[in-house]
């Protein structure tokens, strides 16, 4: 592990930033990321050492997502399908560097994150919205709706939808590339955060659940058992 240290084995250009922590060998260092993380939350980078390309992303468990790239079932699964989970199968851990950008609250994780993503500009990052699909390859098609529908993926304070956004949004099924049979069909999901009086919009009950942390089936159950209270009192779950 370096601390707040100048040294890279990747191209200077990456610099427009200095990382909290840098772990120059994801793969030799696994252990110590998963064990120096655990019950952190923050904005992190992958680097991948032979062709510079980036990937940004956040979580307010660190540790456990980490511990997901690390699992080759997990980051192998076709409905998942992000260019850097595909990235890490090509190259392999020992090519990529991993990078803590910085440690924050929670209240301004995303916003840490937007700016980083503004900032360096992630080829990785399909999407480039903080807690929007998490960088999904999309096909052509998913594209273009995502372009027409407004603001996919993107948290907006106190934001209300017409029912023509809800149409447009239902439209954009993000997740229309993923293959028949995965167990778990694409559904736009609106998410409220009575804790932050921020709404987003995901496209699937699988994104929104990775960008909570929460599990899959959490979401799932949210809506078969009719439930009326928040989610662990906090996120209230409306299908669109």
């Amino acid at each position: 592990m370096i601390l707040n240290s100048l040294f890279h084995t990747v191209d200077s250009g990456l610099l427009a930033v200095i990382p909290l922590v840098v772990y120059a060998n994801a793969d030799l260092q696994r252990e110590y990321i998963l064990i120096e993380n655990k019950g952190k939350l923050g904005v992190y980078r992958w680097v991948n050492k032979t062709n510079g390309k980036t990937y940004v992303g956040s979580s307010v468990n660190l540790s456990r997502r980490f511990a997901e790239y690390y699992r080759k079932s997990y980051i192998s699964d076709t409905s998942r399908n992000m260019a850097i989970h595909i990235a890490l199968l090509k190259y392999g851990y020992y090519n990529f560097q991993l990078e803590i950008l910085e440690y924050c609250d929670t209240s301004l994780l995303l916003v840490r994150e937007q700016f980083y993503l503004d900032l360096l500009q992630p080829e990785y990052n399909i999407l480039q919205t903080a807690g929007s699909s998490l960088g999904y390859l999309h096909s052509e098609e998913s594209k273009r709706k995502m372009r027409e529908a407004p603001n996919p993926g993107r948290f907006t304070k106190g934001q209300k939808h017409s029912e023509e956004t809800k149409r447009k949004m239902s439209e954009a099924r993000l997740g229309s590339n993923r293959p028949a049979g995965s167990g778990r069909p694409s559904q736009n999901v609106e998410v409220f955060d009575k804790e932050t009086n921020l709404t987003a919009t995901f496209d699937s009950f699988s994104a929104a659940a990775t960008a909570l942390d929460i599990r899959y089936e959490a979401i799932k159950n949210y809506f078969s058992k009719n439930q009326q209270k928040p989610y662990k009192g906090r996120y209230v779950f409306t299908k669109i």
